[in-house]
């Protein structure tokens, strides 16, 4: 045999031996937290909830490299990459579990909330079933057992108990919202113009004792604008939904309450009171007592045994928020609170308010883009990223200032950088450690820097932190209207 024909062969069994290696190591290794290597091989993976893809379908999930920000294989031989089995309808949210590896994708044009694995990329496990129409906020725990919808139309607070295999629907008037915390224990429901937030109960305790239902006074005797509770079933009663109460039993008046915000433990809630920017008086922070809105926690002295150790919910203190408070987010002891605050001739303004969590007061506000706040999210470097919906109808654009729908704050300078419109931001997540923040902006794909990021293997210009990067070989066919990082650290990160 020649030198060279032998040079051939041994290159050609090293190579063979090389894949055989690497392909063991796709097989057996993994990756933080013990997670597996993926099927797409793509290790810092962003899933793209895409309406109306193609005209034969109506809702696509992508997956994306947010480390080399390419829709394709590295070596360019997979063109992209789909989460497999997903059929759902104009996919419009995405409750992103990465610790679980596994997410929850609902859909705005059938109903359906898809179980997403992770680990396979395809979708895996029983759809969460039982949601009558079209949810206007949704939401499901971690471990899949419990989700929990509001739905305006039919009027329904809905309880899909997955563990009992149950659905309840809750009348609800005018419900619009829900919030829970991490670990579905306290289920919180807003509705429509009014000044009362909702609770939900369940009537069966972890020890298996069922309490009597509470009895309420009838709608005649409630304060105006304040429905009364609900149990269902009707003739065996498992969960009610029933207004939020002062250590009194008396139902507390909010502020046109929008939202709340949990800790990441779950213990701590600051309840949001939108105030004028949603018709009502002042915007503010309600602090509330989570133990007793647990979700086993009974009100009133109607169910057995001795009343609870902590005492009934109660409003401990509330905080104006003259910037306004629709969104907020939480850390290092501060909360940070978005929202509009009305202007000299009727005009809206975003604001970013600082709340010291010591003092329990405001002690700096920003301006910020307009429109209604829903994303807030921290990214590296230090930085706070708020995204909102409807920024064009407010005071910067009737001053001619820059009128984007996100917002770039840089918490060491406390300086604010409006970013350029492209239309409703409706998704935002950081991908952590690599120094970027991916949005779904405009109904597509967009990517911004949290540093100052010089020419590098992917980007071959250098970029100033708040500077938005190429995204050429991301974009993708439909409107992108949800982004989560499936790689995150944890629960917290997205």
């Amino acid at each position: 045999m020649s030198r060279s024909r032998f040079l051939q062969v041994a290159l050609v069994v090293m190579a063979a031996a090389g894949s055989l290696s690497l392909m063991g190591c796709l097989g057996t290794n993994s990756l933080f937290a013990g997670r597996p290597f993926p099927p797409s091989t793509v290790l810092q993976r962003v899933l793209v909830a895409i309406q109306n893809p193609t005209p034969t379908s109506t809702g696509e999930l992508q997956i994306v490299d947010a480390r080399y920000d390419i829709r394709n294989s590295e070596n360019g031989k997979v063109p992209a990459f789909f989460i497999s089995g997903y059929k759902g309808s104009l996919p419009s949210y995405i409750a992103n579990y990465p610790e679980q590896q596994m997410g929850y994708v609902y859909g705005y044009g059938d109903g359906t909330f898809v179980p997403v694995n992770y680990s396979k990329e395809a979708v895996s496990g029983q759809n969460i079933t039982g949601l009558p129409g079209l949810s206007n906020s949704i939401f499901i725990t971690e471990d899949g057992d419990y989700a929990f919808a509001a739905n305006q139309n039919t009027q329904f607070l809905t309880v899909v108990d997955r563990v009992a295999g149950q659905v309840v629907q809750l009348n609800l008037p005018n419900v619009y919202k829900v919030a829970v915390n991490p670990a579905g224990t306290v289920a919180l429901a807003f509705v429509q113009d009014s000044n009362y937030a909702y609770r939900v109960i369940h009537l069966q305790q972890p020890n298996g004792t069922v309490a009597v239902p509470p009895t309420y006074p009838t709608a005649a005797t409630w304060p105006k604008g304040v429905s009364p509770v609900d149990c269902q079933p009707i003739n065996l009663p498992v969960y009610c939904v029933v207004p939020v109460l002062d250590k009194h039993g008396n139902p507390i008046a909010f502020d046109r309450p929008f939202n709340t915000i949990f800790s990441s433990d779950g213990t701590t809630g600051w309840l949001l009171n939108c105030g004028p920017e949603c018709g009502g008086a002042q915007s503010s922070v309600s602090f509330l007592n989570v133990g007793p809105l647990d979700i086993y926690n009974f009100p009133g002295s109607t169910f057995p045994g001795p009343p609870p150790a902590v005492p009934p919910p109660t409003e401990r203190q509330r905080v104006p928020v003259p910037g306004g408070a629709t969104m907020a987010l939480y850390g290092n002891n501060t909360l940070y609170i978005s929202g509009q605050q009305i202007q000299p001739g009727g005009l809206l303004e975003g604001f970013l308010s600082v709340m010291n969590l010591t003092s329990n007061k405001v002690i700096a506000q920003y301006p910020i883009s307009d429109g209604t706040h829903t994303k807030m999210l921290f990214g590296d470097d230090n930085t706070l990223w708020i995204g909102s919906q409807g920024c064009q109808s407010g005071y910067r654009i009737a001053h001619n200032l820059v009128s984007g729908c996100l917002t770039f704050f840089n918490l060491a300078s406390n300086s604010v950088l409006v970013e350029p419109w492209y239309g409703d931001l409706t998704g935002l997540c950081a991908i952590l450690e690599w120094h970027k923040m991916y949005t779904a902006y405009g109904g597509q794909l967009h990517i911004y820097a949290t540093t100052n990021i010089g020419i590098t293997t992917y980007q071959s210009t250098p970029y100033s932190a708040g500077s938005e990067l190429t995204n050429a070989y991301v974009t993708v066919h439909g409107t992108a209207y949800d982004v989560a990082y499936m790689d995150a650290p944890s629960n917290a990160g997205d």
